[in-house]
C-alpha cells in the first residue's frame, strides 16, 4: 500500500467513524434509553402508571384533586385534576402499541362537557394518529415521545440510572461495529486507489519485496516465525454484568410459552406470558442459576391482558 493510499485510508475511516459516533452518541443513544423507558412504563401497573403521569403534569400547573372530593365523587373511569381553579379530567391510556384515536377524543370530549371541565388530557406511551390531533380541540394529547421527558425524572434515580446504563452499552456497541465499518471501508477505498510506482514507493516496494523473500525461504527461523504468528492466544473476556442481563432476556424470550422478557427494575425480570396457563418457571430459572450474580433476582410473571389469573412474583434462589 502505498503512502497516498494509506492516507486515503486513514481519512475515510476518521470521517465516516467520528460521524457515525457522534451520531450514535447524541441521537441514538438518547432515543434508546426513550425506547427502554417506555418499555418500562407500558410494563407497570396502571396505578402507578397513572401516579407518574399525575406528577410529571405538575410542571404544567395540574394539581391532583382533594381528598374529600374524590371519596366524594367515588368511582370513576378518569383522574380529575386542577389548574388554575378549574377542573380538568385525565385519562391514562396503558400500553406501548397503543394509538390515541379520534374516538378517544370525543370520549374525552364528551367527558369533559358531562363533567363541566375546562378541559382534558389523554397520556399514552404509545402514539397518536393525526387524525387524533386535528379534532383535539378541548383535549391535549401527550403520547411516548412528549411524555418521556415529563416521566423520566419522576423514577427513581436507580431506575434511571439502569435505563441509561443499557443504553451507553448499546451505543458502545455500536460505536465499536460502526469504526470496523469504517476501517473497512477505509481499506476498501484504498485497495481500489490507482496505483504508480514513484521514487518515494520504492523504498517501501524494495522492503515489501525482501520480506516476502526471507518469508518464502526455507529454513527452521522462518517455520518458526510462521508458527509464532499463526498461532496467537487471546484470554477470553468475562461477559459484564450489562451483558449477562441481556443474555438473560435473549434466553428466556425464547422458552415456550414466552412471548418477551425485559428487566423492570435491576433487581426484577418481567416476563409476559403468551396464556395464563403457561408455567416456564423451571426454564427461567435454569437460565437464572447460570449467572451468580443474576440468580436471586425476582421474577414478575405477567398473564396476557384479560386473563384471569393474576400476576405472579416468585424467587429462583435466595441468598
Amino acid at each position: 500500500m502505498t503512502a497516498s493510499s494509506l492516507l486515503l485510508a486513514l481519512a475515510v475511516t476518521a470521517l465516516i467513524g467520528g460521524v457515525a459516533t457522534a451520531w450514535l452518541w447524541l441521537v441514538q443513544q438518547p432515543r434508546t434509553e426513550r425506547e427502554e423507558g417506555l418499555r418500562l412504563l407500558s410494563a407497570m401497573r396502571w396505578r402507578e402508571f397513572s401516579r407518574l403521569v399525575v406528577a410529571a403534569l405538575h410542571s404544567r400547573g395540574f394539581e391532583p384533586e382533594a381528598i374529600e372530593d374524590a371519596a366524594e365523587r367515588g368511582q370513576d373511569s378518569v383522574i380529575h385534576l386542577r389548574r388554575d381553579g378549574k377542573e380538568w379530567l385525565l385519562a391514562c391510556k396503558q400500553g406501548l402499541n397503543y394509538r390515541i384515536t379520534p374516538a378517544n377524543v370525543s370520549d374525552m370530549t364528551d367527558a369533559v362537557r358531562f363533567h363541566g371541565a375546562a378541559g382534558g388530557v389523554v397520556a399514552t406511551p404509545g402514539v397518536t394518529e393525526p387524525a387524533a390531533r386535528k379534532v383535539a380541540a378541548r383535549v391535549d394529547l401527550i403520547d411516548g415521545d412528549t411524555l418521556w421527558p415529563m416521566v423520566q425524572a419522576q423514577l427513581a434515580p436507580g431506575v434511571r440510572d439502569e435505563l441509561a446504563g443499557k443504553a451507553r452499552q448499546a451505543a458502545t456497541r455500536h460505536v465499536a461495529i460502526a469504526w470496523a465499518g469504517a476501517l473497512a471501508l477505509g481499506l476498501a477505498g484504498a485497495a481500489v486507489m490507482p496505483k504508480g510506482e514513484t521514487a518515494n514507493d520504492a523504498p517501501a516496494i524494495a522492503a515489501a519485496t525482501t520480506t516476502a523473500a526471507t518469508t518464502a525461504a526455507p529454513g527452521p527461523a522462518a517455520n518458526a516465525a510462521t508458527t509464532t504468528v499463526a498461532t496467537p492466544v487471546h484470554a477470553a473476556a468475562p461477559i459484564s454484568e450489562g451483558e449477562q442481563r441481556d443474555e438473560v432476556i435473549r434466553m428466556v424470550s425464547t422458552l415456550p410459552g414466552v412471548e418477551r422478557a425485559m428487566w423492570s427494575t435491576r433487581s426484577t425480570l418481567l416476563v409476559y406470558l403468551i396464556d395464563e396457563d403457561a408455567n416456564p418457571v423451571r426454564g427461567i430459572c435454569d437460565v437464572m442459576e447460570k449467572y451468580e450474580s443474576l440468580r436471586t433476582s425476582r421474577l414478575h410473571l405477567q398473564p396476557p391482558a384479560g386473563a384471569a389469573r393474576p400476576s405472579r412474583f416468585l424467587q429462583c434462589a435466595t441468598y
